[in-house]
């Protein structure tokens, strides 16, 4: 090996070559005991040479992976080298790493193999990283799925109900409110929703100027995405109505949204109301359809809880309650 203006030998060149490595560069002999250690293991492992040389190289092992030992060594003595085995090693204060080892067999002047060198890279992050990335992929197509569900719902249970000259507005403004609480969920990561921004986001999708028109009045309560989604379908249907037939369809008519959590008897409660007042008596319609189920049944569900439609002469009131667990825990598909 040709040196060139560095004042040292080869042997020493090298020598500053292990010790500077990232990479922990370990030896043993063919008994299995380390006979050097760079202070790129000493980073990695937590050892210092002056603890670990003269130990047995099976300290670093976990104990379900002390057999990968027999492979390494029955390898080793038949002059094989192990490139890129992906592996989990003990450091010393117990953590576990993963680890990317290069093996090879260490030979004397006589060509006869008296020892081991080992490469270890810690690929712990990596690991990580490429396992939150299936992890997400999973969840991705979970949420894919479910959502087409819900679509397929949509699409099915509307054209039960619905002239077929209305049809197709239907089935496109009811996507276009799944697709608002999908933009929601991505806003927030997929942990869920505050309420109040569930029902702002519909009320904006479907009424100009609603705060003119509509008062909200309740506490932060963030629930879960399956929650969120039926939820925002209801406040969407209910604003629709309001606005064709209900409070919203007349100049001076107004809603009143509240909700908030309650403790009683039996538990903490969550209750949401949606008052409608200054506007036409509400009238139960002839025939229920998907709208009906959806602000009845399907929200209900999602929340372990009840719904009730009271079509009052002063306005419709819509009341959901439920247990505050049936907000934050899953409960099962949307609809």
């Amino acid at each position: 090996m040709a040196v060139h203006d560095s004042g040292l030998d080869s042997k020493a060149w090298l020598a500053a070559i292990v010790e500077s490595s990232d990479d922990a560069i370990i030896s043993k002999d063919l008994d299995g005991n380390i006979t050097s250690w760079n202070l790129g293991a000493e980073r990695i492992f937590g050892y210092t040479a002056h603890e670990i040389v003269g130990h047995h190289i099976l300290e670093l092992f976990p104990p379900d992976r002390i057999a990968e030992e027999d492979y390494i060594m029955d390898s080793i003595r038949k002059g094989e080298r192990i490139k890129q085995f992906d592996t989990v090693r003990r450091c010393k204060d117990g953590r576990l790493i993963h680890v990317s080892l290069t093996i090879s067999p260490i030979r004397n002047q006589d060509n006869v193999i008296v020892g081991v060198s080992k490469i270890a890279r810690d690929i712990t992050e990596l690991k990580l990283s490429q396992e939150t990335q299936s992890l997400l992929m999973r969840e991705l197509n979970h949420r894919s799925k479910n959502l087409l569900a819900v679509a397929d719902a949509i699409v099915r249970q509307t054209a039960r109900s619905t002239p077929p000259k209305d049809f197709v507005d239907r089935i496109s403004h009811r996507l276009h409110a799944l697709s608002i609480n999908q933009d929601l969920m991505i806003e927030h990561n997929w942990r869920g929703a505050d309420i109040l921004h569930i029902i702002q986001w519909q009320l904006a999708s479907a009424i100009d100027n609603y705060a003119s028109r509509v008062e909200l009045e309740g506490a932060p309560c963030l629930v879960t995405p399956r929650v969120a989604q039926a939820l925002g379908l209801a406040i969407y249907e209910l604003a629709t109505n309001a606005l064709k037939f209900g409070a919203l369809s007349s100049r001076d008519g107004k809603v009143h949204i509240q909700w908030g959590i309650s403790a009683g008897s039996d538990g903490r409660r969550f209750k949401l109301t949606w008052h409608e007042s200054g506007g036409p008596p509400a009238v139960p319609p002839k025939k229920k359809g998907f709208g009906s189920a959806i602000i009845e049944s399907m929200i209900a569900r999602s929340v372990l809880g009840t719904a009730t439609v009271t079509y009052a002469p002063t306005g419709l009131i819509w009341e959901l309650t439920a247990p505050e667990t049936g907000l934050t825990q899953a409960s099962g598909d949307v609809i």
